[in-house]
């Protein structure tokens, strides 16, 4: 009896096609320009090869989609860098006789597991929290927080998963009454310092509100980590510039160390 041919041998293998992209950016030259932007995105995506039905131009060629799942902070970044990773994967892609790539695809990663909406805002940067949420989820190694104001028992959750998993916390906030039903916990399970107000009426005080995730990127903008956040107009970018990831790490350690 003849043996079916099996035609994902001649597929271009998913996992491949991405260690090599990685790798390509590490080391090729041509593409020592849009590294640094890239990198974060490629190497913490997931890649599908996804083959279609119709035909190429040549005999018994299929035609194969590039699905590339982003993490859901960076989709917004990567959806503006399209046609730089397209570039990318398709240098890299090895067509074969069966298979020839036809279209590279951006789509939010899966989230592994409902993210508790508290509330639905009809402003147009909502749904912040869960975006945030899928940050702290995406980070391999450390979460590095820095907020005025901290109060979100969703987002302190999260953290303590991550804690749980062997990553490093840490937490910078200000001296606020707002933080302090929840500042307890964060001390004794993170890596925290506190803040303190400063100046002549002591009324100057820490106001950043940014994240950064394995120093690969930041989540960063006017989001305070409180429930109340959820009902204002408020912004969330990601960014992925290595220069300016490096830039916040300083200014972290800097405000960590000195209130130590």
């Amino acid at each position: 009896m003849k043996k079916e041919k099996d035609w994902r041998k001649y597929r271009m293998d998913s996992n491949a096609l991405k260690r090599t992209a990685v790798a390509v950016l590490q080391y090729d030259s041509r593409f020592s320009n849009v590294k640094n932007e890239l990198y974060p995105i490629v190497s913490r995506s997931t890649v599908n090869c996804i083959p279609q039905y119709e035909f190429t131009t040549k005999s018994y060629q299929h035609w194969e989609d590039v699905e590339i799942r982003v993490p859901v902070p960076m989709i917004s970044k990567a959806n503006e860098l399209k046609s730089k990773i397209d570039t990318l994967i398709k240098y890299v892609y090895e067509e074969s006789d069966e298979y020839a790539i036809r279209d590279v695809e951006l789509r939010p990663k899966i989230i592994d597991s409902d993210v508790s909406l508290e509330v639905s805002n009809s402003v147009k940067f909502d749904r912040i929290q869960d975006v945030i949420v899928q940050g702290i989820r995406d980070a391999r190694y450390l979460i590095w927080v820095a907020v005025a104001w901290f109060s979100n028992e969703i987002l302190y959750q999260e953290l303590l998963n991550k804690k749980e998993d062997g990553l490093n916390i840490r937490v910078i906030v200000s001296n606020e009454d707002s933080n302090q039903a929840l500042l307890p916990k964060i001390q004794e399970n993170f890596e925290c310092v506190v803040v303190p107000h400063t100046g002549k009426w002591g009324t100057n005080r820490m106001h950043d509100k940014f994240c950064i995730v394995d120093l690969d990127y930041i989540m960063h903008g006017s989001y305070n980590w409180t429930k109340a956040a959820n009902y204002n107009g408020e912004t969330l970018v990601t960014t992925v510039d290595r220069e300016l990831v490096r830039n916040f790490a300083d200014e972290f350690l800097k405000m960590y160390n000195r209130n130590r």
